[in-house]
């Protein structure tokens, strides 16, 4: 699991940039909307904005976290190396376990969220 995360990670390490942008963007119409504009009409980019907004952030957790996963000790490493490598990939189980259940959350809260959006407009 660790690998295929890791694998993800630097491949996609390129839409960093997009990824920071599309955060900046969805959460400034999140703030225009609720500070600034009036009126029903503007709150059609409120559900929008916020999907985009955890989506962007979960990738960016995946961008951030998951590249620099130690690979497996080989057994011509001494034991303290190893133990050491075993307990920081250890670490990064439990983070991938809880980027997993993030990422399912957030699959559901979106469906949920963008069914709301789509009967309200």
């Amino acid at each position: 699991m660790l690998e295929v995360l890791n694998s993800a990670s630097t491949k996609a390490g390129w839409l960093k940039p997009v990824v920071t942008i599309a955060s900046v963007v969805s959460l400034s119409a999140f703030l225009y909307v609720v500070l600034i504009a009036e009126g029903a009409s503007k709150d059609v980019y409120l559900i929008p904005s916020v999907v985009v907004f955890l989506w962007t952030l979960l990738f960016s957790f995946l961008l951030a976290v998951f590249p620099n996963i130690p690979a497996v000790p080989d057994k011509s490493c001494n034991f303290l190396f190893r133990a050491k490598v075993r307990v920081v990939r250890s670490f990064y189980y439990i983070v991938a376990a809880f980027f997993l259940v993030a990422t399912l959350a957030v699959v559901l809260l979106s469906m949920r969220i963008l069914n709301v959006w789509r009967i309200d407009f």
